[in-house]
């Protein structure tokens, strides 16, 4: 007996799959905006002139470190909703995994962001730890 083309097998459960990568494909891009939002208000709120009366003097008020942990954590955030997005969509686009130019790519762009927009410090642990996520999904993989 031949094997059943492509197109015959599984219609219904392709459908709900493509349903799947669409809704967390749309999820993922929510979440990268949220977190990308929240950085840049973190960003906006920390700057000389709006500093006193923003959250952020609140926080640095209660703890100094609490400020540059809430920014790492963001951007990190950020890298990992977009990179889950842009892996996603491309699988789903394309039916080919993501290859390294995008991982990378994505990597670079989350570290010139926090690191224009925050500082060095906040820019280098948002780039070691991201390695540090990109090592995980990699570890995954085998």
């Amino acid at each position: 007996m031949s094997p059943k083309p492509r197109s015959v097998l599984g219609t219904v459960s392709d459908a709900i799959e493509k349903k799947e990568f669409v809704r967390s494909t749309i999820i993922t891009a929510i979440f990268s905006l949220v977190f990308l939002i929240l950085g840049v208000a973190f960003w906006y709120w920390s700057t000389p002139e709006v500093i006193d009366t923003s959250p952020v003097n609140w926080l640095l008020e209660i703890n100094s470190v609490l400020v540059p942990v809430i920014e790492i954590l963001l951007m990190v955030g950020f890298f990992i909703a977009l990179i889950t997005t842009i892996i996603n969509s491309r699988f789903y686009l394309t039916e080919i995994r993501a290859g390294w130019l995008e991982i990378i790519f994505t990597l670079i762009l989350a570290t010139a962001i926090s690191w224009v927009m925050f500082d060095s410090n906040i820019g280098i642990a948002t780039l070691v730890i991201s390695i540090g996520f990109v090592v995980y999904l990699y570890m995954l993989q085998d």
